[in-house]
């Protein structure tokens, strides 16, 4: 339990070191931690995301989802429509300058934090995001 301990410990000082980072990557747009995330849950999905699959990964409410998205469409960072396979759903995206921003918002950071992986090797890096990914999915 303690080596648990250790690696809670250092996911916590990473979640506050990446939410420090990720507080304002759309300029002046003022958004809340829930709103940044879901911007990065839309850029990042393989394939359509509705309201649902991002109250799931978020564990909010539906209703949560609809404030938080009418938010972002009247920012101008995401757009509704159509699902491809099922017309009683909706699916968001991001406008093309929101992807473009939280693409470049993303290499900048990528390259900000570099140095922090700096004494893993290739392989250590690939270790360690499949560990991660691998517990994440966990129920």
């Amino acid at each position: 339990m303690q080596d648990i301990g250790s690696v809670l410990e250092s996911v916590v000082a990473w979640s506050r070191t990446l939410r420090q980072a990720r507080s304002s990557p759309f300029g002046d747009i003022r958004l809340t931690p829930s709103q940044v995330e879901t911007l990065f849950f839309i850029s990042h999905a393989l394939g359509p995301v509705t309201p649902s699959s991002i109250a799931t990964a978020l564990a909010v409410t539906p209703g949560a989802i609809t404030q938080l998205v009418d938010g972002l469409r009247r920012e101008g960072l995401v757009e509704t429509g159509p699902h491809p396979d099922d017309a009683r759903s909706r699916i968001l995206t991001l406008t093309e300058s929101a992807a473009s921003q939280a693409a470049v918002f993303e290499r900048q950071l990528t390259e900000k934090l570099a140095s922090q992986f700096d004494p893993l090797t290739d392989k250590q890096l690939a270790e360690l995001a499949e560990l991660l990914d691998r517990t994440r999915r966990t129920p």
